[in-house]
């Protein structure tokens, strides 16, 4: 049988993280009469000091797997503002030359787009910070 140089004891491993084998875990040979009571507090301690790391062993490993998940949902986020704004932009153009098809000189044309875009941003703002504040009932 070939010994894994990564993991001496052939106890299986998931993701990093090595568990141990069974013979590792066996403890039914185990006579505490014999043992020492500093020796069994010690084992106890390392036990304790053993789960405590493979705990925070998974909570890293969760953590890292949520972290890549909201990564990819604010690249398809930031793709969608982008694709928003693209377009507003757009259709602000247009309204801007159907104003000059219209007749108007462009300068008026693209002053009245930029002035409606101007005040509804302002009205947008001011209701989210309208909504923020509690209102004052008096």
């Amino acid at each position: 049988m070939e010994v894994d140089r990564e993991n001496p004891r052939g106890a299986p491993t998931t993701q990093g993280t090595q568990f141990a084998s069974s013979s590792d875990m066996a403890t039914v040979h185990l006579d505490p009469r014999n043992e020492q009571t500093g020796q069994l507090i010690s084992g106890v301690l390392s036990d304790a000091r053993d789960l405590a790391v493979a705990e925070v062993d998974k909570l890293k490993a969760e953590a890292i797997t949520k972290a890549r998940g909201v990564g990819e949902e604010v690249k398809v986020l930031s793709a969608g503002v982008f694709l928003l704004l693209l377009g507003a932009v757009m259709l602000s153009a247009a309204l801007a030359l159907a104003l000059i098809a219209a007749g108007l000189p462009a300068w008026a044309a693209f002053g009245l787009v930029a002035i409606a875009c101007v005040a509804a941003g302002a009205v947008l703002v001011k209701h989210k910070t309208g909504a923020a504040s509690p209102a004052s009932t008096s």
